[in-house]
């Protein structure tokens, strides 16, 4: 949606979405249903303004900010109603180089930022890596009735240094190619390698992998990235991974890791207003709070997603189960849970 400014040679733009669900979950202890803002693509609205300041050089701004009633990642058996908070998410001002790359400087995506969610299926919205997105609030309970971890403490997709305040740079696309690399506040680093490329029979192939340094007050490095590959025919395939290097650790403890894994299938000949996407997916995460006891989290799910392009609207409904395994000799209840709603885009 194009916005009148008071100079001509700035264009701006305003853009954003609303994605609402209900999410019904039962962590074998209780059962409750919810209302949610569906936290795989929070609530959000922004501004970019850019202007073509000559041939070779494009400068440009983006000021995007989230507002989110009852997170999907927040609410739990015992918070079921949280007031929405205005949060910024962007507040950047950057320069296209056309020959040399683009410089980032403010708020933004961090370079290692969304390297673990790279995801063609066109499901990501129901379900992606970041398992925990819908649900990471909600806590394991044990066979004797007490309460364990939460599932935010045991899946975790390491995916990148997110959003902060630093400066970036990105190179020009080579061959499909680029290198992003960014420094930010508290001493925070990373550097990142993407590729996206297309091939003659219609497929799509797109990957990122990344090192990243979270800086003071953190213990570890970690590298990790995901690919998806998209047939012509539209199957699809995606894998992401990761690994954290403490700097401290336990005696007898592994490094935390996660691997994780989706099939899925999306086509256009099924309805005329838009695309449907399925699929299911898997992922192992180990270590990630406690690494002296072994734990293990597995997740799998299924996923549909339906275009209405004519509405630029999405339909979305899900379905995810999480388990829970360490070496204490403790059997925890499995939490299942299923969501569904629609994310309108403006």
């Amino acid at each position: 949606l194009e916005v009148k400014t008071g100079n001509d040679k700035v264009g701006v733009t305003l853009y954003g979405h609303v994605n609402r669900a209900v999410m019904s979950v039962d962590d074998g202890n209780d059962s409750t249903i919810l209302h949610v803002d569906n936290s795989h693509s929070e609530s959000r609205a922004g501004l970019k303004a850019k202007v073509a300041a000559s041939e070779g050089l494009t400068i440009g701004g983006t000021v995007e900010v989230q507002w989110q009633s009852n997170p999907s990642h927040e609410v739990s058996m015992d918070k079921e109603s949280i007031t929405a908070e205005l949060k910024e998410r962007k507040m950047e001002v950057y320069f296209d180089f056309k020959d040399i790359g683009k410089l980032y400087l403010g708020k933004g995506d961090m370079a290692s930022d969304d390297t673990s969610e790279v995801d063609l299926s066109g499901t990501s919205l129901a379900g992606n890596s970041g398992v925990a997105d819908a649900g990471e609030g909600f806590s394991f309970h044990d066979n004797n009735g007490g309460v364990a971890l939460a599932v935010g403490d045991i899946f975790n997709q390491m995916d990148g240094l997110s959003r902060k305040s630093r400066i970036r740079y990105d190179t020009p696309i080579f061959g499909g190619f680029t290198l992003g690399v960014s420094s930010g506040e508290n001493v925070r680093a990373d550097v990142a390698f993407f590729y996206s490329g297309k091939f003659s029979d219609g497929s799509k192939l797109k990957a990122a992998v990344a090192y990243s340094d979270p800086g003071e007050g953190k213990d570890y490095t970690q590298i990790n990235g995901s690919a998806s590959l998209l047939f012509g025919f539209g199957l699809n395939l995606t894998v992401a991974g990761g690994s954290r290097s403490l700097d401290d650790m336990p005696a007898g403890g592994d490094d935390p890791g996660f691997m994780y894994g989706k099939i899925g299938y999306k086509t256009d000949k099924i309805f005329s207003i838009g695309s449907t996407a399925c699929s299911i997916d898997y992922g192992v995460f180990s270590n990630i709070e406690n690494q002296d006891r072994e734990e293990e989290g597995t997740a799998y799910g299924v996923q549909l997603v339906q275009k209405i392009s004519d509405y630029n609207t999405q339909l979305f409904a899900s379905y995810r189960n999480f388990e829970l395994e360490d070496n204490t000799g403790v059997e925890y209840e499995p939490i299942s849970l299923i969501m569904a709603g629609a994310r309108i885009k403006f």
